[in-house]
Parts: structure tokens; C-alpha cells; sequence
């Protein structure tokens, strides 16, 4: 009951007020004081003096009351008290944040949709190749007849709308190899070439048509590649299926391994993406009877089975050149205060708050009510047709950036994250309040969090500010309400 207080005692000071003018009015003011205070005895015996006198000490009252009835506290960012001793409720936004680029283990693609074939020149990761390799699925036995004559044999392939890279340009597609030996049923293909070698089974010969691929451009309207094939592929699988050995899987497999998709050596354009589950891609051999030579035969093999796709990197001269197997770890401070998100590569982005329990400076209990970080993204790192992964994940790790708890399942990417300086930057938020909560109660170690892409199959990548960024940069912002 503060201000009811305070109102009896603004009241107090107006009927004193009041008493003092009726007093000074007659012309006798009682006082008892020393003799060393007569003169303001006399001053105050003035009647206008003592009027203006007693107004002012009315608003003086008046205004401490109003002071005293205002509990409205200071307000900081959303609306929430920087510093308040009696509700305990503070912003925290200059704990320490650590950041860098990891490598983490390779994706298996062999279990994918999809393959993919091109190379593209990412200004921030170097050059990026991809290639794909797959068996032949005989679908049914080929038995020709030995009379029958071939005519032709074309690889047709079915590229969906997906591009990565520069498809102004025009490129190979696509150079065809053999293969001398596939994969082991029991192995999985990698996206990293040092986990799955396919040294010494790709034979370097290119069986395209005059050893010439096709050159065009990878535009996403192109949904069908039909490309001819040498005529001694093509007279080879005829002469092993007249022999009757083409007749069950393992004796397609023996005889033909299976194909490799390359990009020629020159292109620097895009990646195209292959729908490894269409019927419709597979090596056609068309013959005819001599008998009948106006009716086309033909028999398919189909790559609908067994496939798989690789991508490596040349990173010489790019920030993120030292990072290998052996140097799985960037620090931003080394890479110019940047991070990197690119799946198919088996990049991440790792963030730590080192001092976390430096939290308990205001005191031993308190709730987190919010923890919000952003993750920006420069200006000048986008390039022309390289898309950032349209979701990343935030989890734990153990030391080795292997995931151990998805805590933020899928956080989008915004070309539009308002910053604390009001100008809109591109990036990921996302809330760290349960990692950040869970590691003050020691329910897990503060071993930082994980940022990786939701689709690690695909090569978009980010690049993300560290916390030394200029202008852009990674931001914590923590709210918590003290409960002593």
C-alpha cells in the first residue's frame, strides 16, 4: 500500500498548508524556537510568502507520490529488463562464442534416388566434381537370334529440374566409361572418394560415340540425354548375348560391370541431378532381323539397380584449403571469421559457448526464459545459382562431430533476419534455450552445437559470419529471470 501512503501524506501536507495561511492571516504565528530563528519566524509571518510556500511543499509532495506509485521498469530489446533488482530479469547478449568449420564423416549415397554428374567453381570451396557409377539391371534374359544384326546402342538418361552451378555455360554431357568391377554387395557407396576408391575399376577409355560426349547447355528444361555409344560397345553386347551369356544378372555383371558418369576434363559449369529410379534410363541396344529390316528391335538395360555418386573438392587457394582428414577442424579466426555448411563435401558448421556457467554470476537459480542464435550469412559469399540448403539441423556431437541429439530438427533459411542493429541479413535463427538449459543443469556436456544441412546428399552450401564478423556475425541473445 505505497501510494495510499503516499496520498495521506500529500493530504497531511494540505491541511498544514491550509492551518499555516488561516494562522499568518490574523497576524499571529505561535512558534516556539531558538532566538537564532526568529528572523524566519518573522519571514514566514509574511501572508504571501507563507502561501507560496506551503504551494510549493504541495508540489513537491505531489510529485514524490507520483514517483513512488510508477513501477514501470527499464525496458531493453523486446520489451524484457536489462537489469532489475527487485524481478531478477536480465539480458545477456557478450557470452563468448567459438566457431568453425568441421569436416564431418561422408554420406552414403549408394542408398540414394539420385545420381549425380558435372563440375562447378564455387569462389569459397574451389572446384567441385561429381560423378556416378552404376550397374546394369538386365530386367530379362536376351537371347537374339544369331542372325539378328545390331544396329545401334545409346545411353539415355533422365535429368530432373535439379542444377548446381552455372547453366549459361555450355558443358559435356556426359563422358561414358566402363567399369572394370563394381562394388561389393555388401558395401556401401560414399560420397568421398577416400572411402570409397574407385581407383582401378574405371576404365579410362570414353565409349561415347567417337569418343566425343554431347556439348550443350544443362538447362532445367532438359529431361531426357540420349548419347550414342561407340559400335564396339554396342557389337560386344551383341556377340555375349548370342552366346547365351546374357542370360541371368550375374553373367550381365561379369560380362559388363557396369558404366561411369564423368564430366569431361574441361567443364566448369554445373551439376546435373539423374533420376536413378526411372525405367526409362538405361543402355538401349537397338538390331534388327535381316528378314524384316524396316522393324526396330531393341533391348534395355536398365540403371534402376545398384548406383552411387561421389563429389571431391580441389580447394587450393580458398580460405578452407587446410581442412582434411588429418585437420578436421577450422577455427573462423583462420578463415577470415566464416563457417561453412556444404553436405555432400561433409561440411559443418560447430559453435561453442566456452564460459557458459559464467551464467551463474547472477545467481545460483534462475529460469531461461529465451536464447535465441542467429547465424548470418555475408553479402559477398552467394554466387550465381549456388543455393544454401534451404534447412539446417542444430545438434550435440561427441568429439569426433559425430551427431549424438538433434535438438532443432529443421530451422529455415531466411533471406530477411532482422539483426540487433535493424538491418535484415540473411541466415539461420534458431532457439539454443534446451542445449544451453541442459548443459547448466549437467545433463549433457558443454561440447558446442552442431550446424549441418537437412539434406546432406546435395552440394548447396552456406557460408555463415563468426562471432569477429564485420557487420554480419553469429549473435546470442539469452533472457533469464533470477529465482533466488
Amino acid at each position: 500500500m505505497p501510494c495510499l501512503s503516499a496520498l495521506a501524506t500529500s493530504a497531511t501536507w494540505a491541511w498544514a498548508t491550509a492551518a499555516l495561511r488561516a494562522s499568518t492571516t490574523s497576524g499571529s504565528l505561535l512558534l516556539t524556537m531558538r532566538s537564532n530563528k526568529k528572523l524566519a519566524a518573522r519571514w514566514l509571518a509574511t501572508p504571501a510568502l507563507a502561501t507560496r510556500w506551503g504551494q510549493l511543499l504541495l508540489g513537491l509532495g505531489l510529485l514524490l507520490v507520483a514517483a513512488a506509485c510508477s513501477t514501470t521498469p527499464a525496458n531493453i530489446g523486446v520489451g524484457l529488463p536489462s537489469v532489475d533488482p527487485i524481478t531478477g530479469a536480465y539480458l545477456v547478449d557478450t557470452l563468448t562464442l567459438r566457431a568453425s568449420t568441421v569436416l564431418r564423416d561422408s554420406v552414403i549415397t549408394s542408398t540414394s534416388n539420385y545420381m549425380l554428374v558435372g563440375r562447378y567453381l564455387d569462389p569459397q570451396l574451389g572446384t567441385i566434381t561429381a560423378s556416378s557409377y552404376s550397374t546394369l539391371n538386365l530386367a530379362g534374359a536376351f537371347t537374339p537370334d544369331r542372325t539378328f544384326i545390331a544396329d545401334s546402342v545409346v545411353l539415355v538418361l533422365k535429368p530432373d529440374t535439379y542444377r548446381y552451378g552455372d547453366t549459361t555455360k555450355t558443358q559435356a554431357l556426359v563422358e561414358v566409361h566402363e567399369l572394370y568391377s563394381f562394388l561389393p554387395l555388401t558395401s556401401f557407396g560414399f560420397a568421398a572418394p577416400r572411402l570409397t576408391s574407385m581407383t582401378g575399376r574405371v576404365n579410362q577409355t570414353i565409349i561415347n560415340r567417337n569418343q566425343t560426349p554431347p556439348v550443350r547447355r544443362a538447362q532445367p528444361k532438359l529431361t531426357t540425354l540420349r548419347i550414342p555409344l561407340d559400335p564396339t560397345y554396342r557389337d560386344r553386347l551383341m556377340t555375349v548375348a548370342k552366346a547365351g551369356r546374357l542370360t541371368t544378372q550375374d553373367q550381365l555383371d561379369d560380362a559388363f560391370p557396369g558404366l561411369a558418369l564423368r564430366p569431361a576434363a574441361s567443364d566448369v559449369a554445373a551439376l546435373i541431378r539423374l533420376d536413378a529410379s526411372s525405367t526409362d534410363q538405361a543402355v538401349i541396344l537397338y538390331y534388327h532381323d535381316p528378314l524384316d529390316a524396316t522393324t526396330v528391335l531393341s533391348h534395355s538395360f536398365l540403371l534402376n539397380s545398384r548406383h552411387f555418386y561421389q563429389a571431391e573438392a580441389v580447394r587450393t587457394g580458398t580460405l578452407v584449403a587446410p581442412l582434411s582428414s588429418a585437420n578436421p577442424k577450422l577455427d573462423a579466426a583462420t578463415t577470415a571469421q566464416q563457417t561453412y555448411i556444404e553436405g555432400l563435401l561433409g561440411l559443418a558448421t560447430k559453435i561453442e559457448i566456452p564460459y557458459l556457467f559464467d551464467l551463474r554470476t547472477y545467481g545460483q537459480r534462475f529460469i531461461i526464459t529465451s536464447a535465441v542464435m542467429t547465424a548470418e550469412a555475408p553479402a559477398n559469399t552467394t554466387g550465381f545459382n549456388l543455393a544454401p540448403p534451404a534447412n539446417i539441423s542444430v545438434a550435440t556431437t561427441d568429439v569426433n562431430n559425430r551427431v549424438l541429439t538433434t535438438f532443432v530438427a529443421s530451422t529455415p533459411y531466411s533471406a530477411a533476419i532482422t539483426s540487433t542493429d535493424g538491418i535484415d541479413r540473411a541466415g539461420y535463427s534458431w532457439s539454443a534455450q534446451a542445449y544451453i538449459q541442459n548443459v547448466l543443469n549437467n545433463a549433457i556436456p558443454n561440447g558446442g552445437m552442431l550446424l549441418s544441412t537437412t539434406t546432406p546428399t546435395l552440394p548447396e552450401r552456406v557460408v555463415l559470419s563468426g562471432p569477429r564478423g564485420v557487420g554480419s556475425k553469429l549473435r546470442l541473445r539469452l533472457y533469464l529471470i533470477r529465482n533466488d
